[in-house]
């Protein structure tokens, strides 16, 4: 008989996070099947994760009791410190087992403060962690949060970290071994589309997500257009910079400043041919890559900047993409794939996703939970 099991995303409002979250509910409820199972979030964040599961698991939104969070009534820290703990207490006192799918500094600092010997908690962490392998240049108050900081100060004996991939974990600094010596990997939870024939030629190449600054793509793209000004660029997603989507409109397809829709997002993505990842040397690191799992989602070929986090998957299954040292080599990667338009290999890049993406489905991560959670 398991206890029952509340699952909270404390920080995170909206579309952001959700096919994650969504993931992790899918996979704890075939996990643990006679448990009662709980979700607190704000209610923006709640109405994405309730449409992506009535989407692909409509059975499991009658398995979730849904808490909501009160939104901010302020954005100060006085305030969202009084939030957290609030929601801390609650969650503590109910005699839960306790999974955070996501954690803010403070909250953690809080959560460290205020647990007690019986409690059981879970957090899972997010980009934060690449924090701790770079000098902190905040000033006081926020110097006090520290993730660092946080992670050095005593470690309760209930608390269980998780990073979502083992190269992640190898990649913790040797100066934090011991603050995360209760830390475990598992692998990021990811509901996966049915795959559509897509004829690889001509090729269009898209970049999903936030793209940052889109310094790299803008590089990318004008590189590879001042040889074939024919091969098509989409971003499906968005640029944070006005100024840079200016420059990109008439190199890349749908640049734009604003968050699309999920809709628009997976329509766009099913009528491109391969993922354009690119990303500066040394990141991913210490996080995961959440546009990875959208290309492995809609089964498309990758052509990308090395990083660790990619580089763990393509080393077991090379044909899923191109691995490119820098962004002049992706540069290259793009023209040789428009010249030879080869629909052998891309199938076989295709086929080679379509086995990979299987270790990440909620079913395959439920088979493995309860012995990473260690809840039983």
């Amino acid at each position: 008989m398991y206890y029952p099991i509340a699952v909270i995303e404390p920080q995170i409002e909206g579309l952001f996070h959700a096919p994650f979250d969504a993931a992790m509910l899918h996979a704890l409820a075939l996990a643990y099947p006679g448990t009662p199972l709980s979700f607190r979030s704000f209610p923006s964040h709640e109405a994405e994760v309730r449409s992506i599961l009535r989407q692909n698991a409509p059975g499991v939104l009658e398995r979730i009791e849904w808490r909501k969070v009160a939104s901010y009534r302020a954005r100060s820290l006085p305030s969202r410190l009084r939030q957290g703990s609030r929601l801390i207490h609650q969650a503590l006192s109910t005699g839960e087992r306790v999974l955070f799918t996501s954690i803010s500094r403070a909250l953690l600092l809080q959560l460290k403060r205020s647990m007690r010997r019986k409690d059981l908690v879970c957090t899972i962490f997010h980009g934060d962690l690449e924090l701790i392998g770079k000098p902190s240049t905040e000033r006081f108050p926020q110097s006090l949060f520290s993730l660092r900081r946080i992670l050095l100060r005593p470690h309760p004996a209930g608390l269980r970290y998780f990073v979502l991939g083992q190269s992640i974990l190898d990649s913790i600094p040797p100066d934090f071994h011991r603050a995360m010596a209760s830390t475990g990997a598992i692998d990021h939870p990811y509901h996966v589309l049915p795959i559509q024939p897509v004829a690889p030629s001509p090729p269009v190449f898209g970049v999903l997500g936030n793209t940052g600054d889109g310094r790299l793509l803008e590089q990318v793209a004008r590189q590879v257009k001042a040889v074939n000004p024919e091969v098509r660029f989409r971003l499906i997603g968005f640029l944070q910079d006005v100024e840079t989507v200016a420059r990109l409109r008439p190199l890349v397809e749908d640049a734009g400043s604003e968050p699309i829709p999920r809709e628009i997002f997976a329509e766009r993505a099913s009528r491109i041919t391969h993922v354009l990842w690119l990303a500066a040397p040394g990141a991913y690191r210490l996080r995961a890559s959440g546009t990875f799992f959208d290309a492995l989602a809609h089964a498309k070929p990758l052509v990308y900047t090395a990083n660790p986090f990619i580089d763990q998957y393509v080393s077991d299954l090379p044909s899923i993409g191109i691995r490119c040292a820098t962004p002049e080599e992706a540069a290259q990667a793009v023209l040789g794939i428009a010249a030879r338009q080869d629909a052998a290999a891309y199938t076989a890049s295709v086929e080679a996703i379509a086995r990979l993406r299987l270790r990440f489905t909620p079913e395959s991560l439920a088979e493995r939970l309860p012995a990473a959670l260690a809840w039983d």
